[in-house]
């Protein structure tokens, strides 16, 4: 996300040119530091009011900083040519040196910043306030994910099994809620590149779920080679497509005598990129959405009710990581099938979670937080974890869909704000 950093300063309250060269010096070094942070391409510039009126950059996002009073009229203009705003009080201590603060607190820079934004709040979620580095970051990142799933390819691969009930009624729905592409690929695109897949090609993948392993109960060595390639196979697709996600039809691969749970696990865990198992496009997209803004590890799973109140998630295609430790696993067989490769993965209790799922249409999210508790292993897929939900009746109440997508942290408060960019009902 190419982003613009604008500082307004009017010349009637500057004076003193030097002055203020030295603060916008000090305030763009802070927003350099922040954009580097995330990795972000930043230009930085400052605006002398009245300005000579010269065209401004085109960019995906722009930082409005006033840094004096008098300049109102410049930032809702700016703020008007771009899709993505963050306004930010570079005045407050701490963002920028003490000399640069106190210049721009003198030059009225603090109404200045709360009377902009109380006419920008009214444009809608696209223009964020960030008074400090932290909620720069963050505001920042979540622009930056809004960006990019507008910008993404999914792949459907095959059809949405026959007992996902939930999704959409077409891709199309989801290409004009969130602006990406929903591109349809043929399942036999992946069964081929998993029949010409090599042991060399594969061998990433083996070792990634091989070498640390607990144990091994029902996969043979074969049956394991085979579980890598296609996690091979799966992995080149999404890049020969230059996709960042995949709704899968797992099941109509059981045909060729292996699984792509492995390879949904590599993708969730490993890549950028997301997988969804049963071609549940309402999860895929929702992990793109959770992915993008957290960075890190997502999970679709089965919910199994229980009267206390908590809830048995199971899948098969469990990442092995959460918060970025490598958890205990055992490599077992497909539980639904008795075939290929899965996943065991015993997550640790008192583990804060964020549950999320759009759907009905593509036009509501629900977001639901709670942390993992000890409970039995039942007879279910082979990854599970005991969940109790810090509001249990709110998620009956709200059910979306049979499947829920994990993210291993908390940060139900940015996906509300995301949900906002994108005109979504959080329920």
């Amino acid at each position: 996300m190419k982003t613009i950093a604008i500082c307004f300063a009017a010349k009637r309250y500057w004076a003193d040119e030097e002055a203020l060269q030295r603060a916008f010096a000090s305030v763009a070094q802070r927003l350099a530091e922040a954009a580097r942070s995330l990795a972000l391409e930043l230009d930085c510039r400052l605006i002398q009011v009245p300005a000579d009126g010269s065209a401004l950059p085109a960019a995906d996002c722009l930082i409005a900083v006033p840094m004096s009073g008098a300049v109102q009229r410049e930032v809702l203009a700016a703020a008007a040519q771009y899709q993505r705003v963050v306004l930010y009080g570079a005045y407050i201590r701490g963002n920028a040196d003490e000399a640069a603060c106190e210049g721009m607190l003198r030059c009225n820079a603090a109404p200045t910043l709360m009377d902009s934004w109380a006419v920008l709040r009214r444009t809608g979620p696209r223009v964020q306030l960030a008074l400090d580095a932290a909620g720069l970051c963050g505001a920042l990142r979540l622009l930056r994910a809004e960006h990019a799933v507008r910008r993404a390819t999914l792949l459907q691969i095959g059809q949405t099994e026959p007992w996902v009930i939930s999704n959409a009624s077409s891709p199309r729905v989801y290409e004009e809620r969130f602006g990406l592409t929903v591109r349809q690929v043929s399942q036999e695109e992946l069964a081929g590149l998993y029949r010409q897949a090599t042991r060399d090609e594969a061998a990433p993948y083996h070792e990634w779920f091989t070498r640390q392993a607990a144990g091994c109960v029902e996969p043979t060595a074969d049956g394991l080679w085979d579980a890598a390639r296609m996690a091979w196979a799966l992995h080149t697709l999404l890049r020969r497509y230059d996709a960042q996600g995949a709704a899968i039809a797992c099941f109509n691969l059981l045909s060729e005598g292996t699984t792509a749970c492995l390879g949904v696990s590599y993708i969730n865990d490993c890549t950028p990129m997301v997988a969804a198992c049963e071609g549940d496009l309402d999860s895929a997209v929702t992990m793109l959405l959770m992915k993008q803004l957290t960075g890190g590890p997502v999970w679709m799973a089965n919910p199994g009710l229980q009267p206390d109140g908590g809830v048995n998630f199971s899948h098969c295609t469990a990442p092995l990581r959460c918060g970025g430790a490598l958890c205990p696993y055992t490599l077992r067989s497909h539980h639904e099938s008795g075939i290929g490769v899965s996943l065991q993965v015993e997550y640790p209790a008192d583990l804060r979670l964020t549950a999320c799922r759009v759907s009905n249409e593509a036009s509501e999210m629900t977001i639901h937080t709670g942390r993992s508790v000890p409970g039995p292993y039942e007879a279910a897929c082979r990854t599970q974890l005991h969940l109790q939900f810090d509001d249990p009746a709110h998620y009956l109440d709200t059910a979306l869909g049979c499947h829920q997508v994990f993210a291993f942290e908390e940060c139900a408060p940015q996906l509300r704000r995301l949900a906002g960019l994108f005109g979504l009902t959080v329920l």
